[in-house]
């Protein structure tokens, strides 16, 4: 005989594919693996129940038949194990999930397994006289033995127990979540009415031309998945609302979209100086003067930020005050939570670390215009050019927008970048002629030298490197170390133009000066060879266009 095709054969084959899709999305839904485990479990048993059962309800041959609905006992089993489990993990009590408990509730489905796959050598699950040719679809009739009804037993114990779980939680909660308590109680009354109609025979009585505990665990195991989590979820808000509303020591105020008290914690009644009960449905503003206004705060903002002060019995303190907004499903701005944190022990904190740094950075100043002093005295002829150069140096950090610790390092670095120089003979510093090899080669040792000055100073910024660094050029042909490129620190890339148009727009002993233009033209003929091009472009844009000038101190 062909095989038998009908509407209840391809409805359970698409349910069983659907649930099967929904078996692999499923873990993802869930933030517990082991419920996300379960969850998944339930489904798979599921949609193999039905997919076992399409198969067979379509094939005519007694003997097929027999292993197909040995399988669907099998799968049933598993099925309702993983729904009382997958209950159990949301609303039961965690002693049922030991590893001991998973033993024993896996007794009664190893049996049913066991006699299953064994039957036909005992048919303690079934015996099999022939098929029910006035049924449509032609099932089996078999003799049911002692094992099968262990089984059934163990599917409607588990079954009853589940479901019985799920309407206590439900009417003992009053959580407002209509539609989830509804569908829990559906998801429980399906398979147990199914496993009911099940055990008691009433399925084959009635000739139904549909598996009726297959769909009955397909859509009951839907609702539970669907609405479950959901439902559990609201069990922790009194808990958070005790462990973290009731006993934060912040001040938390929640308001409506019109800037109204609707709730307050503890703190924030003591703060405030009102109840709940007074101060529900007050303006903000008229609890709390300084209350910034308007915040300017929407749905699509969701949280912001700021510092504000508030004196309280002539006392005046720091808050950083947050606020989030509560949005419903469509997006619209229903609430506000404001969060109200003293910040003030931290600010007077803050206020001290900057003195402090403040007091350090004015010492060190101080210790560099000495050294500086220093090095100018032994070199007559160079007196002002370090000044010079920071204050050119600066300005071009500031052309190409540096963060201003980046240009007051610049600026401490350019006026003592020449310190090395203390290590070179005067004479040859002033000498009017040229430098013969051996010379410059002592004068190229100064910015090493400075390194070696400095580099035990606790500089808040890489002064040293700084200094090392300052006649180093972008290919690689400067001293001392030859670096190149981005090995160069954009500090020092600055400098070093500085250092440039400074010393050719100044006298030397060995020439005259040669003026500012010569000194462009220099630094622009070598942009991005020698030098950085950006800080190039910034020198020359403050000369050309914003007329920059040394200012002689």
């Amino acid at each position: 005989m062909p095989w038998r095709w009908s509407p209840s054969v391809v409805a359970e084959i698409v349910a069983a594919a659907s649930v099967l899709v929904l078996a692999i999305y499923f873990p993802w839904r869930e933030l517990s693996r082991r419920a996300g485990f379960f969850g998944s479990s339930l489904l798979l048993a599921c949609a193999s129940w039905m997919l076992s059962h399409a198969v067979e309800i379509g094939l005519p041959a007694p003997a097929p038949k027999s292993y197909l609905m040995g399988a669907q006992l099998i799968w049933g089993i598993i099925a309702s194990t993983f729904w009382w489990l997958y209950i159990v993990h949301h609303i039961g009590s965690n002693k049922w999930l030991s590893k001991r408990f998973y033993i024993l509730l896996g007794i009664a489905p190893s049996i049913v397994i066991l006699g299953t796959c064994t039957n036909p050598l005992h048919n303690l699950i079934w015996s099999t006289p022939g098929l029910d040719s006035v049924d449509p679809y032609l099932p089996l009739q078999p003799a049911y033995g002692i094992v099968y009804w262990i089984g059934m037993a163990y599917v409607f114990a588990l079954t009853l127990s589940g479901s019985l779980l799920i309407i206590k939680n439900v009417i003992r909660r009053n959580h407002g979540r209509t539609r989830e308590s509804v569908g829990l109680l559906i998801a429980a009354a399906l398979p147990m009415l199914a496993a009911l109609v099940e055990t008691l025979g009433l399925s084959i009585s009635l000739r139904l031309s549909i598996g009726i505990t297959p769909w009955a665990s397909y859509i009951g195991s839907l609702l539970l998945i669907w609405n479950l989590p959901r439902f559990h979820l609201h069990k922790v808000i009194p808990i958070a609302r005790d462990t973290i509303f009731e006993r934060i020591k912040d001040n938390i105020i929640v308001l409506d979209k019109w800037d109204r008290v609707i709730d307050l914690n503890p703190a924030a009644e003591r703060f405030m100086g009102y109840g709940i009960s007074e101060a529900r449905g007050l303006a903000v503003k008229q609890m709390l003067p300084q209350w910034p206004d308007p915040f300017g705060l929407t749905a699509q903002t969701i949280e912001s930020h700021r510092e504000i002060a508030i004196e309280r019995g002539g006392t005046r303190r720091i808050f950083n005050l947050s606020l989030s907004v509560a949005a419903d499903s469509d997006g619209y701005a229903t609430s506000k939570v404001v969060l109200l944190t003293d910040i003030t022990q931290r600010k007077e904190a803050e206020e001290e670390r900057q003195q402090s740094a403040e007091k350090i950075l004015i010492a060190l100043k101080a210790t560099i215009e000495s050294i500086a002093r220093t090095t100018e005295i032994r070199d007559p002829y160079t007196a002002g050019h370090q000044r010079r150069v920071a204050q050119l140096a600066f300005a071009i950090a500031g052309e190409i927008d540096l963060p201003k610790d980046e240009r007051e390092a610049i600026r401490m670095a350019a006026v003592i970048h020449d310190i090395g120089k203390i290590h070179v003979p005067a004479e040859i510093l002033s000498k009017p002629g040229k430098l013969s090899e051996n010379e410059f080669r002592l004068i190229q040792l100064h910015p090493q030298a400075g390194f070696d000055i400095i580099k035990d100073i606790e500089f808040p910024w890489p002064i040293a490197q700084i200094v090392l660094q300052h006649h180093e050029r972008m290919n690689g042909s400067g001293y001392p170390s030859g670096l190149s490129g981005g090995a160069i620190l954009m500090e020092a890339r600055i400098l070093a133009v500085a250092d440039v148009v400074e010393a050719m727009d100044s006298h030397r002993p060995y020439r005259p000066a040669l003026g500012i233009d010569k000194a462009l033209e220099e630094i622009s003929r070598n942009k991005g060879t020698l030098y950085d091009a950006d800080v190039v472009d910034a020198c020359v844009r403050l000369f050309r266009e914003k007329s920059f000038k040394f200012i002689e101190i």
